[in-house]
């Protein structure tokens, strides 16, 4: 009997998986390629990383070094990293989360201190967006945020179960409450004067209705895609939703269409454990915060005509 390469057959495997077309809008298939990880910096090696955030328009990536309390910032021009510094502001603990406003300001959810901190492109403190104006503001707790195109700021406060809107500067805007019968509200997207809402609990993932006041369905129970979602994005007509428990990133339309699952549970290259939050760089790279394998991964997005 021939003798079976299982360390052969498992790299053929997990190329295969990696390499599995996702459909898009436009019979568009799209293939998430690896491309390249980082792992350490000239400070030494991340740990636990958590948040990532792109700016197509300063080609900067920002990550979370979140064990070691401190966020790098890389250039990133071309597929490579040109340069790297590191971020270390004081009255930052525990960054969890990042979002880059048109500015390159950056902004930073420090989720042991439970604020959002301001800071400029090079990393010096500038504040914290208190929501100036906003319904009982002092009791705010925010669970995630994301930043508009104009710059606004949408946060999720899970205490006042509400989506509060701040101008750029931190000045209330308007609030929307969750939708009754929620499970566990986690997270938020912002997807063509949409918002976007992702239930971790009940694996669903709400959408804000017509007249911009409420929220209603658009996918019911992931569950049989994905084992546990933990942060939604969009991009160029596609939800992205990264499931943390299974190591994977699951695409659907915005019509609630299921268009494929990248990437998979593992340590290898273009696999990811724990993995946390989730940016789509302007020039056509997925990059992703491989928490337990502590790294930054960034896949290619390769789209070819079915």
């Amino acid at each position: 009997m021939r003798k079976v390469n299982w360390k052969a057959l498992w790299v053929v495997l997990i190329a295969a998986v990696i390499m599995l077309p996702v459909r898009s809008f436009g019979a568009v298939v799209s293939q998430f390629i690896p491309d390249m990880s980082i792992y350490s910096t000239h400070k030494g090696g991340l740990n636990k990383p958590e948040g990532v955030a792109c700016s197509s328009v300063y080609d900067d990536i920002v990550v979370a070094d979140t064990g070691n309390g401190r966020l790098m910032k890389y250039t990133f021009i071309n597929g490579k990293v040109t340069s790297q510094k590191e971020l270390h502001p004081r009255q930052l603990v525990y960054p969890s989360e990042l979002q880059m406003n048109s500015k390159g300001e950056i902004f930073a959810l420090d989720r042991k201190l439970r604020r959002i901190d301001r800071l400029s492109p090079d990393g010096k403190f500038e504040g914290f967006v208190n929501s100036t104006g906003a319904p009982s503001a002092s009791s705010i707790i925010p669970e995630s945020f994301k930043i508009g195109a104009n710059d606004d700021i949408y946060i999720l406060d899970i205490f006042g179960a509400r989506i509060i809107e701040t101008d750029p500067s931190g000045k209330y805007l308007r609030q929307m409450a969750l939708p009754k019968g929620a499970g566990f509200i986690t997270d938020l997207a912002l997807a063509n004067g949409k918002i976007l809402l992702l239930d971790s609990a009940k694996a669903d993932v709400y959408i804000s209705s017509a007249d911009g006041t409420s929220f209603v369905p658009l996918i019911k129970n992931m569950r049989k895609y994905l084992d546990f979602p933990s942060y939604i994005t969009y991009d160029d007509g596609l939800i992205y939703v990264v499931d943390k428990n299974g190591g994977s990133i699951d695409l659907f339309g915005m019509d609630g269409s299921f268009h494929g699952r990248r990437a998979g549970l593992g340590w290898s290259e273009g696999l990811l454990y724990f993995p946390g939050q989730l940016c789509v760089e302007g020039d056509g790279y997925a990059v992703i915060t491989d928490r337990e394998n502590n790294r930054v991964q960034i896949f290619k997005i390769v789209n070819t005509a079915s």
